[in-house]
């Protein structure tokens, strides 16, 4: 029985409606277009290009250019690479908010958001190029103005700054902050493509890499100790990390172009998770990176032995990184907040109150939160020797991590206050071996 012209009408029309559509042969909505050209004259401002022939174009010439569908910048994770959703969810959230609030070449006269930038901008510029070349428009005498334009626009390299500078600044944060050095490294890829949508936009690809694992030998036992590096951003190989032989051995040549691998112990990462509890885990990563790679200090420790600085911007002293060198690498061993017995600072503290070691670890001392569960306004003689030493001002360091409602631990405080008054003074200046756990 023959189907009736009904039935192939109803199905031709399902089918048709799974089809998927391309955008270029859609009309863009008025809001669109407004936004797509406001966006295209602040790029063409920010490149020194005359912006005065879009003026003089007619509407349907005008909406030509303006005709090309645009996405907004996407993370993704790249084919084999290991990323947890809940870190790819951080990168997102962090990223959007970013290009929404970052201006291009922070102009803020002209006001172009990376977000724009990225998307309706890359666009903007691929409508110069390509719809000069479509045959059923005819763009009359503005056709050398739009090539003129592009050209201009390329040579200006204003979209290719954004990817390689603003957005590697931007991007760079999140990836150190999420990368666990013992364990897996996070970089990126990124580049403008044609989405599965249809539209242009900017697709930035999370990779991840295993860093290099070595052991070697320290108070007669074998330790693990993993290669410090930055993971790969954009074409960029890993970036691992090194130090002049200079900074470290201050009777070296300063010609000397010689350089040490840094390396470092799990057991360093774990005593910074437990000295600084109260540091968000992203900042921890940033101290760690900032004080072996970006911007390392050495000073020297009360045994004249060198150090680096744990730090996250310049005056913040959070503690020190002890290390050791062997032939050519360096192993960072462990870390020891600012109010260890073991530092400049602490030994201070300790000349001041004739407390030991022992008594520093009793009371609570060796963690840096303690400055902030302490009401020092009721121990006058530690708060003299906390400032006297230089730790006391990294209360209100400690402070910005905590709840605002944070209040002193009453019973916390009695208990040191009752301990200083009652101990008798301890003046042993013996300082114990360091032990570190594998």
């Amino acid at each position: 029985m023959p189907k009736s012209k009904n039935n192939r009408k109803r199905k031709n029309k399902v089918y048709q409606s799974h089809q998927p559509k391309n955008p270029f042969l859609q009309r863009p909505s008025y809001t669109y277009l407004r936004h797509m050209e406001e966006v295209g004259r602040k790029l063409l401002r920010l490149a020194g290009i005359d912006e005065s022939f879009l003026d003089r174009m007619t509407k349907q010439q005008l909406n030509a250019i303006l005709n090309i569908p645009s996405e907004k910048p996407r993370v993704v994770v790249k084919k084999g690479a290991c990323v947890p959703h809940a870190f790819l969810r951080y990168v997102r959230a962090l990223l959007h908010a970013a290009f929404e609030e970052t201006y291009v070449d922070n102009n803020e006269e002209i006001g172009l958001s990376m977000a724009d930038a990225l998307s309706y901008g890359i666009a903007f510029s691929s409508g110069l190029y390509l719809y000069p070349h479509h045959t059923r428009i005819v763009l009359g005498n503005e056709l050398q103005a739009i090539r003129d334009a592009h050209e201009k626009l390329q040579k200006s390299n204003l979209l290719f700054s954004i990817i390689q500078e603003q957005l590697r600044s931007i991007i760079t944060f999140p990836l150190l902050a999420i990368s666990q050095v013992q364990f897996r490294l996070y970089g990126y890829t990124g580049g403008y493509d044609t989405q599965s949508s249809g539209g242009i936009g900017l697709t930035i690809s999370l990779t991840s890499d295993m860093p290099e694992c070595i052991t070697f030998k320290h108070f007669d036992k074998r330790r693990k100790a993993y290669r410090f590096c930055m993971g790969p951003i954009d074409m960029k190989a890993m970036l691992p990390a090194d130090i002049q032989y200079s900074q470290i051995f201050p009777l070296c040549d300063e010609k000397d172009d010689r350089k040490l691998a840094i390396y470092i112990q799990q057991h360093a990462i774990i005593r910074l998770k437990e000295r600084l509890r109260f540091v968000q885990p992203t900042e921890r990563m940033m101290i760690l990176y900032r004080s072996l790679m970006m911007t390392p200090k050495i000073v020297r420790g009360p045994d004249d032995q060198p150090m680096f600085v744990a730090h996250l911007s310049t005056g913040d002293v959070y503690g020190y990184f002890t290390f050791v060198t062997q032939q050519d690498k360096l192993f960072v061993l462990t870390f020891l907040p600012i109010t260890s017995a073991l530092t400049p600072e602490g030994k201070h503290l300790r000349k001041i109150l004739h407390l030991s070691k022992k008594d520093i670890t009793y009371l609570g001392m060796d963690y840096l939160d303690f400055l902030s569960t302490i009401d020092l306004d009721q121990i006058p003689i530690l708060k003299d020797a906390l400032i006297q030493s230089g730790i006391y001002r990294m209360k209100e360091i400690c402070a910005k991590y905590l709840p605002s409602s944070t209040k002193p631990d009453e019973k916390q405080t009695a208990f040191v206050k009752k301990y200083l008054e009652e101990h008798p003074a301890n003046t042993s200046e013996e300082y114990e071996e360091l032990e570190f756990d594998d």
